[in-house]
């Protein structure tokens, strides 16, 4: 008997161990729901992403045929003409100016000079 009553208090010891376990769960559901969303959105934010740099591919084109081969040598400050050449020189170069601008990266640092000489570049 006294034995059997040992057993018995282990027992509803591991019966409380195993509520509290399904309480936890319980509680997890919301944090489980959150990752579960955010597992479920980077499939988006993936594509947005691509989407967001073959824009800025297609744009950087147009930056280093227009601003660099077009206006390069029209820039009458040497020193404008060389920022220009830094920032539009080539496409991965383009691409990080506009992603400066795209965020907002001190981005007015180079738009200043360009558009001192040619405003509607800017």
């Amino acid at each position: 008997s006294q034995g059997f009553r040992a057993l018995l208090a282990l027992r509803l010891l591991r019966l409380i161990r195993v509520a509290r376990a399904l309480r936890l769960l319980h509680e997890f559901k919301v944090l489980w729901m959150l990752v579960r969303g955010l597992t479920c959105a980077m499939s988006t934010l993936g594509w947005a992403m691509l989407l967001l740099v073959v824009v800025i591919y297609v744009f950087a084109i147009f930056g280093v045929e227009i601003i660099f081969k077009v206006y390069g040598d029209k820039f009458e400050n040497p020193d404008t003409r060389a920022e220009v050449e830094e920032l539009f020189g080539n496409v991965p170069r383009a691409m990080l100016t506009l992603l400066q601008m795209t965020t907002q990266d001190s981005w007015s640092a180079f738009v200043r000079p360009i558009s001192f000489e040619f405003y509607h570049l800017s």
